[in-house]
C-alpha cells in the first residue's frame, strides 16, 4: 500500500464510521481530519466557516496530515477543493465514498451532532447542487468509488480491504 488510504467523498457518505473500522482492519492509525482541525483550532467548523477561514485551516492541516505517516484519513467532504490536494493525495490509496443525495439526506437528518450547511440552505436541501460540483474531483484523484447505500459500514471497509489487498495501485487515477 502506498501511504495509506485517504477516504473522500460528500458529507455523511459514511467517512467517519468506515475509516476506524477500516484502520482496525489494516492495523495502521485512522486520523479524521475534521476533528483534528477542531482540536487545533479550538474552534468548531461551523465557527470557522462563518469566519470564513474554514478551508484555508483545512488545506494547512491536510497538507500536514497527508506528509505524516500511513494511516487511514477521513479527509472533509470539501478537500478536494484545495488546489494542492491533487499532488498531496498522489502518494495515497484514494477511497471515493459516495451515496445517493436521498440517503445522504436520511443520514444527516438523522445526524445528532448536526452538520453545518455549507451554502446556508438546510443540509438535505444542498447536496445534489454540492455533490454535482464535487464529483467531478472526486472521481479526478479517486482510485476507488465506494457507493454506500445499500452497504453497512463493516461491508465498505471489507470491500475497501480486499481492495487494498489485491489492487498494484497504479498511478492513473481511474475510478475502478
Amino acid at each position: 500500500m502506498r501511504e495509506g488510504v485517504l477516504l473522500i467523498g460528500p458529507r455523511a457518505a459514511g467517512k467517519s464510521t468506515v475509516g476506524p473500522l477500516l484502520a482496525g482492519l489494516l492495523a495502521l492509525p485512522f486520523r479524521d481530519a475534521d476533528l483534528e482541525i477542531e482540536a487545533e483550532a479550538g474552534r468548531s467548523i461551523a465557527d470557522l466557516m462563518q469566519e470564513g477561514v474554514f478551508r484555508a485551516v483545512e488545506a494547512q492541516a491536510l497538507g500536514r496530515i497527508l506528509s505524516d505517516p500511513p494511516a487511514v484519513v477521513a479527509a472533509g467532504g470539501g478537500a478536494v477543493l484545495w488546489a494542492g490536494f491533487q499532488q498531496a493525495a498522489a502518494s495515497w490509496a484514494v477511497v471515493w465514498l459516495d451515496a445517493s443525495p436521498q440517503v445522504l439526506a436520511q443520514r444527516l437528518q438523522s445526524d445528532p451532532g448536526g452538520r453545518p450547511s455549507l451554502t446556508g440552505r438546510e443540509p438535505a436541501e444542498e447536496i445534489g447542487d454540492v455533490a454535482r460540483v464535487r464529483a467531478p474531483l472526486y472521481r479526478a484523484v479517486a482510485d476507488l468509488h465506494v457507493v454506500t447505500d445499500a452497504l453497512t459500514p463493516d461491508e465498505s471497509a471489507a470491500q475497501i480491504l480486499d481492495w487494498v489487498q489485491v489492487e498494484p495501485h497504479s498511478s492513473d487515477n481511474s475510478v475502478r
